[in-house]
């Protein structure tokens, strides 16, 4: 999978802008999937509620679940999160709105899995998940 990363990454700029985007996407991705202040302030299952009302929940179950992901498309994404904040976390990653959804269409479903343990929703109280050592293993840094 790192190659694939290692690509998109690359292909998004050089180095100054990949290195903007891998050192903001954990912080993204905590804003997208966080604990009980992430996704439009509710957290996973929030976001759970917004890729079912996108026409995305057996892509969101099955990344919940224990068996293999369902891809996404940064399209998909697209639907799933208002443009301007898909805007704002863009210009916080030093990237195009097109460019943040297709690393996000790659690194949400890993996302939600890894903090999903065992296939649960984690309790409103459970800590935000660790997403930096998550991101380096998928795109081989």
């Amino acid at each position: 999978m790192s190659g694939f990363f290692g690509g998109l990454l690359g292909g998004i700029g050089g180095t100054g802008v990949e290195g903007a985007l891998m050192a903001s996407l954990p912080g993204i991705l905590t804003q997208i999937v966080g604990g009980a202040q992430g996704a439009a302030g509710g957290g996973l299952p929030a976001l759970l509620q917004q890729l079912e009302a996108a026409g995305l929940g057996m892509h969101a179950a099955s990344w919940v679940g224990q068996g293999p992901n369902i891809p996404v498309t940064g399209e998909q994404l697209g639907a799933v999160f208002p443009p301007g904040q898909v805007a704002a976390w863009a210009q916080q990653a030093g990237t195009s709105p097109e460019q943040l959804l297709a690393v996000l269409s790659q690194a949400l479903p890993h996302a939600v899995d890894h903090a999903t343990p065992g296939g649960a929703i984690p309790p409103p109280e459970a800590p935000a998940p660790e997403f930096a050592g998550l991101l380096g293993r998928l795109f081989g840094r």
